[in-house]
């Protein structure tokens, strides 16, 4: 067997045994193009999702305020009335019986603690959004942003929930007091306050929800597929 002549002057390109390789490398010193990987990193989420919560939080926390001052005045005006009502005198001139438990009522409603419990989570919801908004909004520390986002959310969905369940179970007792059956009338009522309050609150669970996925920090890199070829970058 003779070996091949080499045109450029190089020895025998035969390999051993007359056996020819099966991939031979080019002398022109042209690679292939091969896989390129980008060396930048994966996009960082947008910072404006925790800004866009820092800014609702807030609204809700001065909102908050705002019934702090409306349940505690409330609460004091209305007891601070009822105490200098005698519900014999007031009624003295209405033969109706339900006058006076009318009166009673509207006495059971002053003395109820809701004003006051009422009055504390909405003060303390207001303290509580200063921190989470401003965290939220300068974007640095996510985890401690978000804890503090969620324990709002969990404090508010619970003074809701007493605010409306001590408010339904006086207004039933009110109904009941009432001689006119009015027992569609404490049910639709139950209904509907207890829905709103449910969605209200599931609604800023899914937005917060929403917020943490969307500034979840990204773990992974995303490799090109090494059956697509990809031209190499300019240089």
């Amino acid at each position: 067997m003779h070996p091949h002549d080499d045109p450029l002057g190089g020895e025998d390109q035969d390999g051993l045994d007359g056996l020819t390789p099966l991939c031979v490398v080019p002398r022109s010193g042209v690679m292939p193009q091969g896989l390129y990987v980008s060396q930048e990193g994966p996009e960082q989420p947008s910072p404006w999702w925790l800004k866009g919560g820092a800014i609702f939080i807030g609204v809700l926390g001065v909102s908050s305020l705002i019934g702090a001052i409306s349940l505690a005045a409330s609460g004091f005006w209305l007891g601070q009335m009822l105490d200098e009502l005698d519900p014999e005198e007031a009624c003295s001139d209405d033969p109706d019986p339900a006058c006076e438990e009318v009166i009673r009522s509207l006495t059971d409603m002053a003395e109820m603690s809701m004003w006051d419990v009422g009055a504390a989570a909405s003060g303390l919801l207001f303290l509580l959004s200063i921190p989470t908004t401003i965290l939220m909004w300068n974007a640095e520390d996510r985890d401690t942003a978000l804890k503090l986002a969620w324990g709002w959310v969990v404090l508010h969905a619970g003074s809701q929930l007493y605010i409306t369940y001590s408010y339904m179970e006086w207004l039933d007792d009110f109904y009941e007091s009432i001689p006119e059956d009015l027992g569609w009338v404490s049910l639709f009522s139950s209904v509907a306050s207890y829905g709103s309050v449910l969605m209200c609150e599931l609604t800023l669970a899914a937005g917060l929800a929403l917020i943490s996925h969307q500034t979840k920090p990204p773990t992974a890199i995303d490799i090109p597929s090494g059956f697509h070829q990809i031209d190499s970058p300019e240089t």
